[in-house]
Parts: structure tokens; sequence; C-alpha cells
């Protein structure tokens, strides 16, 4: 008998690796998108905790620096759209950065909300 064609049998097992296959990629592609978002959003808190450092260093903000290196002090993004080291299309407007010195170093934070 010449047989022409898949079985039924087949047919279920091919579909059945694809439909695994497929399914492992989709995870993949998930966990790669939500590893590429974090990162963002890291680099991103860098970028404004790195501003506000900036920020106070300005000769024009010496009694701010002075304030913030004793006492601590907290910084509005809104400030730093003002001065023009942070894009307010990038940043949202209600961030506060915490500015502090410990251990003898300049620490720089984003406030939790």
């Amino acid at each position: 008998m010449n047989k022409k064609g898949f079985t039924l049998i087949e047919l279920l097992a091919t579909i059945t690796i694809i439909s695994i296959v497929t399914t492992m990629i989709s995870i993949n592609i998930f966990k790669a998108h939500e590893f590429e978002r974090m990162n963002n959003e890291k680099k991103k808190t860098k970028i404004i905790t790195s501003a506000a450092c900036i920020f106070i260093e300005f000769e024009r903000n010496y009694n701010l620096k002075q304030e913030c290196l004793t006492t601590g002090c907290d910084i509005n993004s809104q400030e730093l759209i003002k001065a023009k080291l942070l894009n307010e299309n990038d940043v949202n407007n209600n961030i506060i950065i915490h500015i502090s010195k410990e251990n003898l170093e300049k620490q720089c934070k984003i406030k939790e909300s």
C-alpha cells in the first residue's frame, strides 16, 4: 500500500513540539524585555541622582551644599529640570532626591515616597 501524507499522531506530535518551542521562545522574549526595563530604570535612577549631586556643586548653591552635607537635604526633580540638568520629558516631576553625608562621602539617593 502506497502512503501519502502524515498520520494523525505525526501531525499531533509536530503541533505539540511547535507549541512547546513557541512557548519557550515567548517566555525568553518576555524575560529579556523585563530585564531591559529594569536596566533602564537603574540607568534613569543613576542619572537623576548624579544630576542632584552635580546641582549642589554649583557655586550659587554653596549654602545648599553646606546644609546637605551637615544635616541632609531634599531636592525636587523640578529644580534639576529648571537648572537644565534633566529633561522634563524623561523624568517624573515628583521625584525627590535626598542628599546627605555618610561615612565621609556624599550620598545622593532617591527618596522613597
